[in-house]
């Protein structure tokens, strides 16, 4: 088992590298032209049917009838 030392060095070097990664990301977003952002938004890709609301649905009835045929032999 690893010494309270060791956890405690190992949470400071986490903690470290995260804000560095987050300083990092922030400047490469702040540096992005309009531009920029729209070509990899337009890259992604969606492989799903995007999502509609439906307010009369609660997406229980469909969730139970998935359970209910994930039983079915």
């Amino acid at each position: 088992m690893k010494s309270t030392a060791d956890k405690k060095r190992w949470q400071a070097d986490y903690h470290a590298t995260t804000e560095a990664l987050e300083t990092i990301r922030a400047r490469n977003l702040a540096a992005m032209t309009d531009e920029q952002c729209l070509q990899i938004i337009e890259t992604l890709n969606s492989f799903e049917q995007p999502w509609s609301e439906r307010p009369n649905w609660s997406g229980l009835v469909e969730q139970q009838r998935l359970f209910h045929q994930r039983r079915k032999p």
